[in-house]
């Protein structure tokens, strides 16, 4: 913010005082008394924020800058310039937070139905447009909601939910009404498929292998009843060391406990009986 004042030849600095004030809100932002900064009764808003371009005073400009503006820094100032005589000037400062970053976001809810989410914060409050790749309006179709933080800054969220193919390309619009300015983002379905294709896959090979171990299991079960139909049909009971035997065999595999074969050998055996 600038004021400027009169100087006739060389600044005499300690002739010279400057104070500046946040008017609307009667807070003290900066005081140079006869040519001495005097921070004591600076707001504690501004402190460590506020400095003066001393270099400028010479030239009868009295420039003050603020570091890590924030949306409270606007409102009304007043620059109050003393230097043989005073003077005094009216600032009107805005701050403005345009919608520069826009996160986003496509999921899958669905065959060919995809819940696309623009995220963006600023000031003041945009309005969210959406649009196709043929910029058809789609901004009836989104829910789009406001929040405001502690920073005073405005937290926009808007859902676009819609059916589409892969390879449809969508626009999100933040539209800034009061700094005439827009910023978008493009969201491409496409980039997303390759991650979901990827989790089916996955969902896809872990179901083939639980079958695969389900029907594995039933054929053995179905082998080693029909081995043991087989030998009830001979009249042989089978001894321990034939199971444990087979138990070892290359090409089989022991499908029951111990318990199971003993309680088998002996209804074989009563059978024969």
């Amino acid at each position: 913010m600038e004021c400027t004042f009169p100087v006739n030849g060389k600044l005499e600095l300690k002739d010279l005082s400057v104070s500046w004030e946040k008017k609307d809100e009667l807070k003290l932002v900066y005081v140079l008394h006869k040519g001495e900064e005097d921070f004591k009764n600076q707001d504690s808003d501004f402190r460590g924020r506020i400095k003066l371009l001393k270099e400028n005073l010479n030239l009868g400009q009295s420039l003050l800058q603020i570091s890590d503006v924030k949306l409270r820094d606007a409102g009304v100032y007043r620059c109050v310039i003393v230097y043989g005589g005073a003077d005094y000037k009216t600032i009107h400062l805005k701050v403005k937070a345009p919608y520069r970053i826009i996160n986003k976001g496509v999921v899958s809810t669905g065959h060919n139905k995809w819940k696309l989410t623009c995220q963006s914060e600023g000031y003041p409050e945009a309005e969210v447009i959406w649009q196709n790749r043929n910029y058809e309006d789609l901004t009836d179709k989104a829910n789009t909601r406001f929040e405001t933080g502690s920073d005073q800054l405005y937290h926009v969220t808007s859902t676009l939910t819609i059916e589409s193919g892969i390879d449809e390309i969508f626009y999100c619009i933040f539209w800034n009404k009061e700094l005439q300015e827009n910023t978008s983002a493009i969201l491409h379905i496409a980039d997303s498929t390759d991650v979901i294709l990827q989790a089916e896959s996955r969902r896809f090979v872990g179901a083939a292998l639980i079958a695969t171990a389900f029907v594995g299991s039933g054929l053995l079960f179905l082998l080693c009843i029909r081995k043991a139909r087989e030998n009830k049909g001979n009249g042989t009971p089978v001894a321990s060391s034939s199971i444990a035997k087979m138990s070892k065999d290359k090409d089989t595999h022991d499908c029951r406990d111990v318990s199971f074969e003993d309680r088998e050998l002996k209804y074989m055996q009563i059978e024969k009986t």
